[in-house]
C-alpha cells in the first residue's frame, strides 16, 4: 500500500514537472518537435540540362527523415552546340549530328541528415540529403525542318523529317523541328542513379520551405546511349545541379 501511495505521488510530480517544462519552451520549440513530414520540389539546373523535381520525407527522429525523390529531366551529350540553318536566322537553331533528344526519370529513396539546425526565425538550416534508385531513360528521335530542293537548285519549301545522318547536312536543314514529334519512336534504357546533396532552407516560417540545393549525381547505364552521330557517346552521365525550392511541412 505504501509503494502504490509513493508511485502516486513520484507520478504526480513528475508530470508537473513536465507540464512546466513544455510551458516555458518557445512556441516555436514545439511547433517544431510535431512536424511529422514535409512535402516539397522545384526547379533543377544542372550542367547539361534542366528539369522538375518532387520530394517528400517522413521523420524518424528530429534530425534524421526517411526520404523519397523523383526527378525528371532532359540529359544533353557534352559536346552538343547548337546552329543556325544555312539560309535564314529566323529558323530555330538545331544540334547538328544529334539524333535522339535524351529524358531522364529517377524515382528514388534515401535519407536527410540536419547538418546546421535553425535557431532563430530568420537562420540558415543545412541539411545533407542523400538518395539512389532506378534511373529509367528514354530516347527520343531527333526531327528537323529539312528544304526541299528542285532539280534547279531552287528551294520550294521544306518538310519535316527524322534527322538522318546519311541525308541531311548543313546545307538543307533550315532549323529544329516540333520537339514533341518521335514520342513514339522512343526507346527506354534502364539504368540507376546516386545523388548526393546540401540544402539550403531559408524561410522566415517554420512551416514552410524555402531552399537551395547544391549536389552532384551519377547517372550509369548497361550500354552507351545514342544522343549524336561521329561522336563517342558516353553511359555514364556525372552532373552537378542547383535547384531551386518551395514546400511545406506537416504534423
Amino acid at each position: 500500500m505504501t509503494n502504490i501511495k509513493y508511485t502516486s505521488i513520484l507520478l504526480f510530480f513528475l508530470q508537473f514537472f513536465l507540464l512546466e517544462l513544455s510551458a516555458q519552451l518557445p512556441a516555436e520549440q514545439i511547433n517544431q518537435a510535431r512536424f511529422t513530414k514535409e512535402v516539397w520540389g522545384g526547379v533543377i539546373m544542372h550542367s547539361q540540362g534542366f528539369g522538375l523535381n518532387f520530394n517528400y520525407s517522413k521523420f524518424k527522429t528530429f534530425k534524421k527523415k526517411k526520404y523519397f525523390t523523383i526527378d525528371l529531366l532532359t540529359m544533353n551529350h557534352e559536346k552538343e552546340y547548337k546552329i543556325f540553318g544555312s539560309i535564314d536566322e529566323n529558323a530555330k537553331r538545331y544540334v547538328f549530328g544529334k539524333l535522339n533528344a535524351f529524358m531522364v526519370l529517377r524515382p528514388g529513396i534515401g535519407g536527410r541528415k540536419i547538418l546546421v539546425e535553425k535557431l532563430r526565425d530568420n537562420g540558415l538550416q543545412i541539411t545533407f540529403n542523400y538518395s539512389y534508385g532506378p534511373s529509367v531513360g528514354l530516347t527520343k528521335p531527333v526531327y528537323l525542318e529539312v528544304l526541299n530542293i528542285d532539280s534547279f537548285g531552287q528551294v520550294i519549301g521544306y518538310s519535316i523529317e527524322k534527322y538522318d545522318p546519311e541525308e541531311h547536312n548543313i546545307y538543307n536543314i533550315y532549323g529544329r523541328g516540333p520537339w514533341s514529334r518521335g514520342f513514339l519512336e522512343g526507346k527506354f534504357h534502364l539504368g540507376g542513379f546516386l545523388k548526393l546533396a546540401c540544402e539550403f532552407e531559408f524561410s522566415d516560417d517554420r512551416g514552410i520551405i524555402k531552399a537551395l540545393e547544391l549536389g552532384g549525381v551519377v547517372d550509369a547505364y548497361p550500354r552507351r546511349i545514342p544522343i549524336m552521330t561521329e561522336i563517342e557517346n558516353p553511359f555514364i552521365f556525372p552532373t552537378v545541379y542547383l535547384s531551386l525550392l518551395i514546400g511545406a511541412k506537416y504534423y
